[in-house]
């Protein structure tokens, strides 16, 4: 009887590891799969410019250096009225709000600290996708 609970205890362990190495790659695949908004700033740029990402109220103040991106996970499950504010008030005051269903959002930001363009995708694999 005792040989029989030693036996059976390794196939308890090894079911217990399973069991967390599956919830750390459920949590690894949802936390990838989220919307991302990134903000790129150009290498041009001569010093850095701060910039204040508002989603839906909750708001993050920081810089951005020349050349560097950042990447923000947002939301998967949004409000009728949930908002994204993206805004360079100490520079050029410029902003982008976006407020429609989005799977990726790229903000770049030119030398000059002027938003150049923003492009808004809906393909769901597009958030996978390295910056």
């Amino acid at each position: 009887m005792l040989s029989m609970k030693r036996a059976s205890m390794p196939k308890k362990l090894l079911a217990v590891v399973g069991m967390i190495a599956a919830l750390w790659l459920a949590l690894v695949v949802h936390s990838f799969t989220l919307p991302v908004v990134f903000l790129h700033y150009s290498a041009a740029a001569t010093a850095p410019v701060t910039y204040f990402f508002n989603e839906d109220n909750d708001i993050i103040k920081d810089q951005l250096a020349p050349g560097a991106s950042i990447e923000f996970r947002t939301g998967r499950r949004r409000r009728a009225d949930y908002f994204i504010n993206v805004s360079l008030p100490l520079a050029s005051r410029d902003g982008v709000e976006i407020r429609q269903a989005f799977s990726r959002v790229d903000v770049y930001i030119g030398p000059d600290t002027r938003i150049e363009r923003t492009e808004v995708k809906a393909e769901f694999l597009a958030r996978v996708a390295s910056k």
